[in-house]
């Protein structure tokens, strides 16, 4: 099967590591498309344009050079954008395009897929993605092309079960659970124990990293490392740099590449999650396979840190700091909620294990088109 992952911001982790861009939604699709084509399917990309040539080959995947990202007036740059989307869509001849998390193209990668005679497949990012008017945060007209592109999908794709009931209940699809995938690192069978407190992301306002800085500040005899990409606000990101020069206790990695991240876990002792807004976050994911615990502000996906003891969620009100304190000084709880941790992802997250339920999924969405 011919397999096309519409992921413009993914030529940063295919081929540009220098781009310092590392989103969850494409590490998703990455990790899903090495399966594939490990597995003998044919797998391309369609990727921004950062002034490659059209069509390159990395890792074995076939990239399609479509629209510069975040470039010019999106207005007026907006139909010769989709043209582009379009050619590379076309270009690529899939049976099957997947396309993950809202974006304003959608719609018209649904379109442009069918044009092809390929099927679509939508898979959800962040939690917003399950409100028909996403909360606001886009204009009206892009609301319409989503909502037109999720209802005409072949194949919808949540990842909770949370996500897929309210998807199901405010648009007209059938939306099924495919959980965010991993490659399992191996590790040693005696648990060693970690030497800092985590916190992994971009530098995103709703993630507020401002969180783990106080934390950090209030704790000053417990190391701390941030690992954080560019977020969306420049001043932002220089305001949060300033401060975590002022915190002696804190190292500021900042940004890190996904393939020099996996030591960065396994010398953790705690990750920290403080963002209000997230879908299935792949950090917590990478930590767990380390047997390292999350402690969370909010996000607890489908109730899994609470329910089978991955951590601790705190809520807004929550005393952070105290959580924080007594799990650094608890090495029994630790180990503990660690191993729970490896054999939750194991068991529930392994790519060995999810990549055959995602590539019955997309053979059923092609067979389904041609209906």
């Amino acid at each position: 099967m011919r397999v096309t992952f519409v992921s413009p911001p993914a030529y940063a982790t295919l081929a540009r590591p220098d781009l310092h861009h590392a989103g969850g939604a494409e590490f998703q699709q990455i990790m899903l498309a090495r399966w594939l084509r490990d597995h003998g399917h044919e797998v391309s990309f369609v990727v921004a344009d950062y002034g490659q040539p059209e069509v390159e080959i990395h890792e074995g995947f076939t990239l399609y050079r479509s629209f510069a990202l975040g470039r010019g007036n999106r207005k007026l740059r907006f139909v010769p954008d989709m043209l582009k989307l379009r050619a590379a869509i076309h270009r690529s001849r899939p049976d099957l395009v997947n396309q993950r998390s809202t974006s304003f193209y959608t719609g018209q990668c649904c379109r442009f897929s069918h044009e092809c005679g390929a099927a679509f497949s939508f898979s959800l990012g962040i939690d917003y993605n399950v409100h028909r008017d996403l909360q606001g945060r886009a204009p009206w007209f892009i609301q319409r092309l989503y909502r037109w592109g999720v209802e005409h999908a072949e194949l919808v794709l949540a990842q909770t079960v949370e996500q897929a009931r309210e998807m199901s209940k405010n648009f007209r699809c059938s939306p099924r659970v495919l959980p965010n995938v991993l490659e399992i690192p191996g590790i040693a069978d005696t648990p060693t124990d970690g030497d800092y407190v985590l916190w992994v992301g971009s530098l995103a306002r709703r993630k507020r990293p401002e969180r783990f800085l106080e934390l950090a500040e209030s704790l000053p005899e417990i190391p701390f490392v941030l690992v954080g990409g560019p977020g969306e606000d420049p001043g932002y990101d220089v305001e949060m740099k300033e401060w975590a020069r002022r915190i002696t206790n804190l190292r500021w990695r900042g940004f890190v590449p996904p393939s020099e991240m996996e030591p960065v876990y396994a010398h953790a002792r705690l990750l920290v999650g403080t963002s209000r807004l997230e879908g299935f976050p792949n950090t917590y994911l990478q930590a767990w396979s380390n047997r390292v615990p999350v402690i969370s502000v909010s996000v607890d996906p489908d109730g899994v840190i609470a329910r089978d003891g991955l951590g601790e969620v705190t809520g807004e009100d929550g005393d952070l700091r105290k959580a924080v304190e007594t799990w650094w000084d608890d090495a029994a709880r630790r180990r503990e909620a660690g191993s729970r941790a490896r054999r939750y992802v194991e068991r529930r997250h392994d790519v060995r294990r999810v990549g055959p339920l995602a590539l019955e999924m997309f053979e059923e969405a092609v067979r389904r088109h041609g209906r």
